[in-house]
């Protein structure tokens, strides 16, 4: 027999937020769908599973509990699949040899750096460019 909660899942993550702001304590990033990794991916397989299909390695949509979106987090396990979904984000499309000519510059910054911002990936096309160009 199938039980009914009246529970709005929608509601989670903005409650929790909510919550985590009248108590001033944030919520610890690996809790279960409220926190700030539940539905995010740094390592290039998952990251190449989730954008091909969300289901592979998500049970539920962020939407479905009130998460904006799934957070593909770009650093030193990213594989190109990743890189290439944030340029279009970015509103770039390159194709697969301008990705073949940034990857090896991402992954060495990617070593350096622990978090690859918008503005860093901007940077390495441009230099990517200039070195293809010279």
């Amino acid at each position: 027999m199938p039980y009914k909660t009246n529970i709005e899942a929608t509601k989670l993550f903005p409650t929790s937020q909510l919550l985590s702001s009248i108590i001033s304590f944030g919520v610890q990033p690996n809790k279960a769908i409220v926190g700030g990794n539940a539905f995010a991916h740094e390592a290039g397989i998952h990251q190449h599973g989730v954008l091909s299909n969300p289901l592979c390695y998500e049970i539920m949509t962020p939407e479905s509990v009130g998460v904006p979106k799934t957070d593909i987090v770009l650093g030193k396990h990213s594989g190109k699949h990743a890189l290439k979904a944030r340029y279009q984000d970015l509103g770039i499309e390159l194709n697969p040899e301008q990705i073949s000519q940034i990857y090896p510059a991402f992954t060495a910054l990617a070593d350096k750096k622990k978090n690859i911002y918008d503005q860093d990936l901007m940077l390495l096309m441009q230099s990517t460019q200039t070195a293809v160009a010279a």
